[in-house]
């Protein structure tokens, strides 16, 4: 049984360098092979692009594991070689023969086959140079081509001993010697380039490994001379390490808790609101651990030379605030009650401030840098600030909530024209009435939207009711609904895409970021000019030219920090605009007239009530389609 280990994009791939290392690709058909492949190993590319695959292939052969009998291989040989003289005999060009033997020199001319070009005096004359062979006789040169004598050895020369050439045979290798290819040329009436002949020439260069024995023996005939004129034929190949694997950490908690799919109730509804997205541990809970990086095994040039693997990377775990890593920084622990959170490749467990009842007077305004659970409802005119997200298990009162996370509220928000929820992440309640909302990321709401001013930079979707009725609700990337308007015709107006105050916005960024480039080139034209009047006059600079370079080399940092501040937040803003040109309006059910569509700078009014419809932009126009 061989076991070898190779790179490949596929099984198949793996097993047919495998069979072509053992060289019993001409003596074995893969169905008469006891095959067994693995996948050890599967890794990303460079920069991400692409994936490296690692195979074991194991191979049992029939009879014999540990040689092949040569019988079969001469066999195999010839098998091959009358196939490919099958295939090429559709077109080839004419070729030209010497061959020298005890009586003189001759010239055997083989005609060309279908499409194949004709011998002609330049090309004998060129190979008679080449081989420098003296008084040669042009006038049966010129008598076989004339009367197109071919597959006949005709003398052109005497032999002359002094001029016998001996085969030529030459070793090179790449530049890592990984590969070695050889070249050979057959002699001329001196010593023939046999099998021992290369292979004594392969061994004199350094070529111990990787050597491709079944291809060296098909380079020579059955009298043990080269057959044709060999030129850089890769003959034998090195073996590439092993990579090995590096260190792993696994996290114990959710790192991409955005990713998380919507559970699906048994009454077919759709909870939006019970997601778990927040983590939390008690004291001695496991938050990452750590498996070491293992070595890889080393790879071999075609001289026998070992290559050893490069060290596999190793990770640390990043410790954070209120965690506690193990002496052999294998395991890293939470040391309070709170909620992990991973940011700034680091896991920090921060407390998580809990409200047993209402937030009320009794409680106070609430401002914390965690997270805040509110057991209760938060009552009117009360204010509520978390650094991270705010979830209430009750209802949200014409209060205000102001969360750098996201909002999660089980029952209602009832704004009463004074309440207002503001979040960076999701924002996620039952339902809403009379109130404003502003996020930065989605809107997901349980049952309806009611007379409410809503903005939200993501996507608004409405489930179960589905109801959106009165106000103005704008979506940055879409909004899916159920029912907007009424039979009564209420006013009720959505907005999806690029709206004209972002656009003024990225504008105004363009022309800033335009301007603070200018204000950098100034600077460094102005440092430049003071330095080379410097070395002009020795190194002496006026007290006043002296301060304005020191100004403007301090300017110069401070604006180039500033320059690449605007072009994060540019870039920032193009994928945003990007993603908003895709908006649609998709109502599941019915569109009652009165209600105004806005995509982007485009508006649709909408006259009658239509039912299953989508509004998207298309050149320049809102469109109209199935909600399918």
């Amino acid at each position: 049984m061989k076991e070898i280990k190779l790179e490949a994009d596929n099984e198949d791939e793996a097993i047919k360098k495998a069979v072509e290392q053992l060289e019993i690709e001409d003596i074995y058909t893969t169905d008469e092979l006891d095959l067994n492949v693995e996948l050890l190993e599967e890794k990303s590319g460079i920069l991400g692009f692409g994936t490296t695959k690692v195979y074991q292939v194991q191979i049992s052969i029939p009879e014999a594991d540990e040689e092949i009998n040569s019988e079969e291989i001469d066999k195999s040989s010839k098998a091959d070689e009358e196939s490919e003289d099958k295939e090429e005999i559709e077109s080839q060009d004419g070729k030209v023969e010497l061959i020298v033997n005890e009586d003189g020199i001759f010239l055997n001319l083989i005609p060309p086959q279908g499409n194949g070009k004709d011998i002609n005096l330049i090309q004998i004359e060129d190979l008679i140079d080449a081989k420098g062979i003296k008084k040669v006789d042009y006038e049966k040169i010129s008598e076989i081509l004339t009367e197109d004598i071919y597959n006949e050895a005709v003398k052109i020369a005497e032999r002359r001993p002094e001029l016998d050439q001996d085969a030529g045979v030459e070793v090179k290798f790449d530049n890592d010697k990984m590969e070695a290819y050889l070249s050979a040329q057959p002699s001329l009436g001196g010593k023939k380039a046999t099998l021992e002949l290369l292979e004594s020439a392969l061994e004199e260069a350094g070529v111990t490994f990787g050597i491709k024995k079944t291809k060296l023996k098909k380079l020579v005939d059955e009298d043990e001379g080269l057959k044709h004129e060999v030129e850089e034929c890769l003959i034998a190949e090195g073996e590439k390490p092993t990579p090995g694997k590096p260190a792993e950490l696994n996290f114990k908690f959710d790192i991409e808790s955005k990713e998380r799919k919507v559970r699906e109730l048994e009454n077919g509804h759709v909870d939006f609101l019970n997601l778990n997205k927040i983590n939390n541990v008690d004291p001695g809970d496991i938050l990452v651990t750590k498996t070491k990086p293992q070595p890889g095994s080393p790879g071999t040039k075609v001289t026998g030379e070992k290559i050893e693997p490069e060290s596999p990377e190793d990770r640390q775990i990043p410790a954070g605030k209120n965690t506690e890593l193990s002496p052999d920084g294998l395991t890293l622990k939470s040391e309070i009650e709170g909620q992990v959170i991973y940011q700034g490749n680091k896991v920090d467990v921060v407390p998580i401030h809990t409200v047993q009842g209402d937030v009320d007077l009794s409680t106070g305004n609430i401002d914390f840098v965690g997270t805040v659970v509110v057991k209760g409802d938060v009552i009117d005119g009360m204010k509520v600030e978390a650094k991270n997200d705010i979830q209430v298990e009750g209802s949200v009162h014409a209060a205000e909530l102001e969360a750098g996370g996201e909002i999660l509220i089980e029952n209602g928000f009832i704004g009463k024209s004074k309440g207002e929820l503001r979040a960076k992440g999701d924002i996620k309640v039952r339902f809403i009435e009379n109130g404003k909302i502003v996020t930065n990321s989605d809107l997901i709401v349980v049952e309806a939207i009611m007379h409410s001013d809503i903005d939200a930079a993501g996507v608004i979707k409405v489930e179960n009711k589905g109801l959106i009725v009165g106000g103005m609700v704008r979506a940055g990337k879409g909004i899916e609904v159920k029912v907007v308007g009424s039979n009564l015709g209420t006013t009720t107006e959505l907005y999806v895409g690029v709206t004209p105050e972002l656009r003024d916005n990225y504008n105004q960024l363009k022309n800033e970021l335009t301007d603070q480039r200018r204000k950098l080139e100034e600077a460094i034209k102005i440092i430049k000019y003071l330095k080379e009047k410097k070395e002009e006059i020795d190194g002496q600079l006026t007290e006043r030219q002296q301060e304005i370079m020191s100004q403007r080399t301090r300017a110069r940092f401070q604006i180039a920090k500033e320059v690449e501040e605007l072009k994060e937040e540019k870039e920032s803003l193009e994928e945003e605009l990007e993603a908003r040109k895709k908006g649609r309006i998709k109502v599941q059910d019915t569109i009652h007239p009165g209600v105004k569509l806005m995509i982007g700078t485009e508006v649709k009014k909408i006259s009658k009530k239509i039912t299953n419809v989508q509004y998207y932009i298309e050149e320049g126009e809102v469109k109209k389609g199935s909600y399918s």
